[in-house]
């Protein structure tokens, strides 16, 4: 999960929240304001929609606590975590790689809706002390209802929701072969998340519109997810060993941070066949990278006099990766940041690209050898 805002750090973990979540919280705070709270308290408007605002908010701070889980467990099977990020439908954790048998595997599964599970028992308790206030009721019955409710849904039996990794871990214990245990999974995954979608058309046909869409809507990014997970999985496993630099392309071509756009464009692009080339920086380190797309963004009036440096994107912010790291993760990260190219660094030296299509045909390759061999 890429593009978000950093919100603060956990544990020493760094928490973010993509644009898309505000979308949701938007939702749950209007759908709570004018629907359910009204419907069971008299309240003023004011009163409505302050407790909503409150109730929405502890919702989300409890998924993060729930990704939380899943973060300290991996950290503590010496598995990295780089952030937890809540976007439009919940919460990830970006953990650097898979557990190394079945047992952790079921152990870092378990830990998020376990979480959730003892978030939302304890606020259900919390929730009927008595002589506590209306609104402090209301925000803790619905904390701890939805938090339920989360931990049964995120164990639902299809990857890469917990329980379908709960069932890869099972799968694996009992067959010993990872990526036919994570084909299990994700296969679980497509049927939970196409029965979703059938659901929620269902749904939106004969009661609720609105709840009809999510859970179509869910079901979809649970198909997708399944889809790019096993994909993920079988990468890793056939790359294994494979390193970045190994099928990385060297950059031949470089272009000077002061040139034009117009030169640019005549000299460099045109000449080369180029879609993006590497800037070169004093005593030839690499500088950054600019690509067509970031001429097509500068008004053409103004490509005589503007330069490559004005525009390219700098070193600190291209997506890198070292000579020694998997050519897997090269590929995770194309697909995490949806980007096209990945560029092999190590210190200030480029030493060339891995793009998309080079990266995949390396997968084809070794996927064809390994079958042939088999």
């Amino acid at each position: 999960m890429n593009g978000g805002i950093k919100i603060g750090r956990l544990f020493g973990i760094e928490v973010d929240v993509h644009p898309s979540w505000f979308i949701i919280l938007l939702v749950f705070v209007w759908s709570l304001a004018t629907t359910l709270f009204p419907q069971t308290y008299h309240w003023s408007t004011t009163v409505t929609w302050t407790v909503a605002v409150v109730a929405a908010l502890l919702l989300f701070a409890s998924v993060i606590v729930h990704e939380l889980g899943h973060s300290l467990v991996a950290r503590r099977q010496g598995i990295a975590v780089k952030n937890i990020t809540l976007f439009v439908l919940g919460g990830v954790s970006s953990i650097e790689k898979e557990a190394s048998s079945p047992r952790r595997e079921a152990l870092l599964a378990g830990s998020g809706p376990l979480v959730s599970l003892v978030i939302g028992v304890l606020a259900l308790l919390l929730a009927y002390v008595p002589g506590e206030p209306q609104t402090v009721h209301a925000v803790l019955a619905y904390v701890g209802f939805m938090n339920v409710l989360l931990a049964v849904f995120n164990l639902l039996p299809g990857f890469p929701l917990d329980g379908g990794r709960v069932l890869r871990a099972v799968l694996w214990a009992r067959s010993g072969d990872f990526e036919r245990a994570t084909r299990g999974a994700a296969r679980a995954g497509y049927v939970l998340g196409y029965a979703l979608i059938v659901l929620g058309i269902l749904t939106a046909i004969s009661r609720n519109v609105l709840a009809g869409v999510w859970a179509g809507f869910t079901g979809w990014i649970l198909v997708q997810a399944a889809q790019a997970s096993y994909a993920q999985v079988v990468a890793q496993q056939r790359l294994a060993g494979v390193t970045a630099g190994s099928i990385a392309t060297p950059a031949h071509v470089w272009i000077p941070p002061m040139v034009t756009l117009e030169a640019a464009a005549n000299d460099y692009f045109l000449a080369n066949n180029a879609r993006c080339l590497p800037v070169e920086g004093a005593d030839d380190t690499f500088d950054g990278i600019v690509c067509l797309s970031d001429l097509q963004h500068t008004p053409r009036s103004q490509w005589s006099h503007d330069r490559v440096a004005d525009v390219m994107t700098p070193r600190d912010r291209v997506a890198a990766l070292t000579s020694e790291a998997p050519a897997a993760e090269a590929l995770r990260l194309m697909a995490e940041r949806n980007i096209n190219q990945v560029a092999i660094v190590d210190g200030d030296r480029l030493t060339g690209f891995v793009d998309r299509a080079t990266a995949l045909r390396h997968l084809r390759l070794h996927s064809l050898v390994g079958r042939r061999q088999a």
